[in-house]
């Protein structure tokens, strides 16, 4: 043997020999850290196993034991007497199925016991002295808490644990007496059993659950697995109503035989033995392995260039190649990489393939991809890339070994989105030619050549009938040669046509068409072709006529409407101009339309509604209009009546008498009766007439004279109603304009008692015009209690009084003054009333009690229930209320005594005649007495004159206000005055 091969044997021996010392000293140090490892891991598991057992044997416990605290509930609830203890227990049982019975011990002997069954065991025992049960009963009753014993051997055979729960109830004294104990007993079996305690030792945990008995002291067993040693145990401790119990865990597989560590160390010896082997291999084949590095590197040029060869025919394809191994890591073509575009060379996995996919196509490719592990696989999806889509079919084929092992896929992609396209278009031009409109298309010489189904179902002509016929087959003859001479002149001129046409359909019926007809043309501008789209229009003709028919007329009545009626009103002013004739317009009004809509509904509305119109038209000539003009309004134009005003206010009053007497007769809806009258207002018109808005403004103003007269009357338009109307809707004006610009005043009345002292005052509004000067309160309140801007001006007031008040109260002579303000009914009845007034208080700060809220008479009457509850919502707070002009209008004294009033306040009115008039000084008597009777103060307004208080001091009255004491005024300077006097 030469030298080299003898010195190249010898280091082979020795590093395998080397390797095989190492890789054993290696691996026994990883079996020892292995093992180490493994004890540690296993302690963790049963320590968070026993804690685990811990919660759930509480739990379960606790979930048992809260039956005694709903028992104890019902002691308390019952002062002791519980007599429907069994139903309430049996329910008890139905939701704790692990509680086996419930005792009740009065005074700490058991006296009742559910269920029935348990009543032989246990009945007649006092627990706080039988020496088996009175350590932990006195426990209980000792520290007032639920007390669990046991285990314990029950009388009927099982093992369980018993809960005591002392309960005490409230003497008349206020001490806590013992009343005695709720017992509840709990089957330990069926507790551990549930808490799955029993199967730890199916799962290899042995395990001791036990406490120390706190009558003996020694430590007593609860319940523990047979193969439990007490070696190398978890221990946990389990909190428990006045007990402590302990659970020891220990993991059974812990304590193995050392087979398996000799068998660890056993593979060590093998593997490290392998390893030397294959070392010693490695060596000698180092001779081999340059002899085959020149096999290799030939035929890797060889290869090389079969790759490119088949990467250029790739590339020519638009295809690209690619292989999977079974770790998912894609091998590709520089062809599949430039599809895929993403950089030659880079590592490419299923994730990264994934990422790329349409999320619409992934699902699909997914489903492909796990069949092709079945069968060979072709698959169209969409890539998206940078915003990108390219459509890719791509297939799949297996690489298997000679034993059926998948050893890899391999597959090739194809960028198909040039096709895609190609197909997108056809696709899209056949939909749209089988669209909803009709397609026809024919040669140069109108003969068809082909249809649509559209065609058609719009005509009646299948294509079989229609196929080499001429247009001409759906001619109707409504047009002339001119019409179609024109279509052909547009044709030949621009190429474009459209337009509506009337054709005949195969069944004879002439319909409307919209046509549009394209000449298609070749690159030498010659007409090859004409494209016919056609739409019937039938039913968009009846549409149309429909909706100009809605657009003139009540959809509820089918009377014309305010449009209409203001068309026709101008076309008959037209004509009376011409014809200088007369004409009358009525104007109608339901007077009780709105209750009977509230209370009945809006369809009985609605129904009473159209029986009126019926009359209505029944009452009216052919030639005259009649329309609703919104709501239970109507108005009817009579037209051209005669050339005489008088003759034709005569005709007029007649019709309007006629129809009120018609519209009085009961209606029938629903099987119920109805009855209604209306207010009719008229105005005529003739040749000075110009405008129908201004007539129309007339009469409705005439109508409103008739409903303020009482209704069910008719009234002719006066220009002086006009002017009424327009010197309210100028003064509601002015009425928001002040509010806006601040013109409104309070002014303070003072209020005293029989010793001439000032205790308050009334606030009361003033209007303070910039061009009209002071407006008395009686010119604009009515107005401003109509229109609804008494609720503002209610708000500025209150809020103003408030700050009056909150002045006064910083000055020591006027700090004990009240503030009287007015409330109208309006404002009342404002949902946000009583929130708006505290918040008020409370922004401003001042004392509600010192705020007396004025209230009239008319809030009785309606809604009385809601006007108390808002009063003692504020009089909660302390706001005061007097009720103003007491006797001038709706007084029951069944609802006064339940208003939460502290004063009356005597109208002036009484007042004013109370030396002359002996009913107004009755009145004056009688208020004073009642006002006393209910104990309410009272205080009498419009006092004048010495004899008025002196009457009024005779009478036991001791509150005034009136010019006697001072006439109201915008500071406090006069208010000085009388505190000062």
């Amino acid at each position: 043997m030469p030298p080299i091969t003898r010195r190249f044997s010898l280091n082979s021996h020795i590093c395998a020999i080397l390797t095989f010392f190492v890789a054993i000293s290696i691996g026994v140090t990883l079996i020892i850290r292995l093992e180490k490892s493994a004890a540690i891991e296993d302690r963790l598991v049963t320590t968070e196993l026993a804690s685990l057992q811990i919660h759930t044997i509480e739990d379960k416990l606790a979930h048992a034991l809260s039956a005694t605290y709903a028992v104890a509930s019902l002691v308390k609830d019952r002062k002791g007497k519980v007599d429907d203890f069994d139903s309430f227990a049996d329910h008890l049982l139905e939701y704790h199925p692990g509680i086996s019975a419930l005792y009740l011990a009065p005074d700490g002997i058991t006296t009742n016991v559910v269920p029935a069954y348990w009543r032989k065991y246990g009945l007649g025992i006092n627990l706080l002295t039988d020496p088996s049960r009175k350590t932990e009963t006195l426990l209980a009753k000792n520290t007032n808490q639920l007390t669990l014993a046991g285990p314990l051997t029950l009388k009927r055979g099982s093992i369980g644990i018993i809960g005591r729960l002392p309960v005490y109830l409230k003497a008349e004294s206020g001490q806590e007496q013992f009343w005695g104990m709720i017992s509840v007993v709990i089957t330990l079996e069926s507790i551990l059993k549930e808490s799955g305690l029993l199967s730890m030792a199916q799962r290899g945990h042995d395990y001791e659950l036990w406490r120390i008995d706190p009558a003996t002291g020694s430590k007593q067993t609860i319940d523990k697995s047979t193969h439990f040693d007490g070696q190398n145990t978890v221990h946990q401790k389990l909190t428990l109503p006045n007990a402590v119990w302990y659970l020891d865990v220990v993991n059974s597989n812990s304590n193995q035989p050392l087979t398996g560590l000799y068998v660890k160390c056993s593979i060590v010896f093998l593997i490290s033995l392998m390893l030397a082997c294959m070392v010693k291999l490695l060596l000698n084949t180092r001779t081999q392995k340059r002899n085959l590095e020149t096999i290799v590197t030939d035929r890797t040029r060889e290869v090389a260039a079969r790759e490119a060869d088949l990467s250029r025919a790739q590339s020519i394809s638009a295809t690209g190649s690619w292989i999977a191994d079974n770790y998912d890591q894609i091998h590709c073509s520089n062809e599949a990489y430039h599809i895929l575009k993403l950089p030659i060379g880079s590592n490419v996995d299923c994730e990264t393939i994934f990422k790329r996919i349409h999320p619409e196509d992934q699902k699909k490719v997914i489903q492909h991809w796990n069949q092709s592990l079945t069968q060979f696989c072709a698959v169209e999806f969409r890539l998206s890339i940078d915003g990108e889509i390219i459509w890719i079919h791509s297939q799949i084929a297996l690489d298997r070994s000679s034993n059926g092992e998948l050893i890899r896929r391999i597959g090739t992609i194809q960028n198909i989105t040039d096709r895609k396209r190609i197909e997108d278009d056809l696709r899209i031009a056949a939909i749209a030619f089988e669209g909803q409109e009709g397609m026809v298309i024919t040669d140069e010489h109108r003969n068809i050549l082909r249809v649509n189904k559209a065609f058609t179902r719009i005509t009646g002509y299948s294509r079989e009938e229609a196929l080499g016929k001429t247009t001409s087959l759906l001619k109707s003859g409504m047009h002339g040669s001119s019409y179609y001479k024109d279509m052909s002149e547009q044709l030949q001129l621009h190429g474009f046509w459209q337009g509506e046409i009337w054709n005949r359909r195969k069944n004879g019926e002439i319909y409307p068409e919209w046509l549009t007809i394209t000449a298609v043309r070749s690159q030498d501008g010659k007409t090859i072709n004409y494209v016919g789209t056609m739409l019937d229009i039938t039913q968009r003709k009846a549409t149309e006529a429909k909706l100009e028919h809605l657009a003139y007329h009540d959809p509820l009545t089918g009377l014309a409407n305010r449009r209409l009626l203001l068309d026709r009103l101008q076309h008959a002013l037209a004509s009376n101009m011409r014809n200088k004739r007369h004409g009358a317009i009525l104007f109608l009004d339901l007077d009780n339309f709105k209750t009977i809509n509230d209370i009945n509904g809006h369809g009985t509305g609605d129904m009473l509604l159209q029986q009126v119109a019926k009359r209505l038209s029944e009452s009216v000539g052919k030639a005259d209009t009649l329309a609703r003009i919104g709501g239970d309004e109507f108005a009817l134009i009579l037209e051209g009546i005669s050339d005489n005003l008088r003759e034709t206010a005569i005709r007029a009053k007649s019709s309007a008498s006629q129809i009120i007497e018609k519209l009085k007769q009961p209606y029938f809806i629903d099987g119920h009766e109805y009855h209604t009258t209306a207010s009719i207002g008229i105005d005529f018109f003739s040749a000075d007439t110009y405008s129908a808005d201004e007539l129309l403004k007339q009469v409705e103003v005439a109508m409103y004279e008739a409903k303020s007269s009482g209704g069910d009357t008719l009234c002719f338009f006066d220009p002086i109603m006009l002017s009424i109307v327009t010197a309210r809707a100028t003064m509601e004006a002015d009425i928001r304009t002040g509010i806006y610009q601040q013109q409104f005043l309070l002014y303070y009345q003072p209020q005293v008692n029989s010793a001439g002292k000032l205790i308050g005052a009334e606030a009361l509004l003033r209007w303070q015009h910039p061009l009209k000067g002071m407006i008395s309160p009686a010119d604009f309140i009515p107005l401003a209690e109509e229109s609804g801007l008494i609720i503002p001006l209610g708000t500025w007031i209150l809020k103003t009084a408030c700050q009056q008040l909150r002045a006064w109260s910083s000055d020591r002579q006027t700090a004990s003054l009240t503030m009287a303000v007015n409330v109208s009914a309006k404002q009342f009845r404002q949902p946000d009333f009583v929130k708006s007034v505290l918040s008020t208080i409370e922004e401003i700060g001042i004392d509600a009690r010192k705020l007396k809220l004025e209230l009239t008479e008319s809030l009785l009457v309606d809604d009385i229930e809601e006007t108390i509850c808002k009063m003692n919502q504020l009089k909660a707070h302390g706001v005061c209320f007097s009720l103003d002009d007491f006797g001038t209008g709706y007084s029951s004294l069944s609802y006064l005594k339940r208003l939460p009033l502290d004063q009356l306040k005597i109208d002036q009115s009484f007042v004013r005649d109370i030396l002359i008039d002996p009913n107004d000084a009755a009145i004056t008597r009688t208020i004073i007495g009642l006002g006393k009777s209910l104990g309410l103060a009272v205080i009498a307004e419009g006092v004048e004159t010495e004899a008025q208080l002196a009457f009024l001091q005779s009478q036991d009255c001791h509150a005034f206000q009136g010019y006697l004491f001072g006439k109201p005024a915008p500071e406090l300077n006069m208010l000085r005055k009388l505190v000062s006097a």
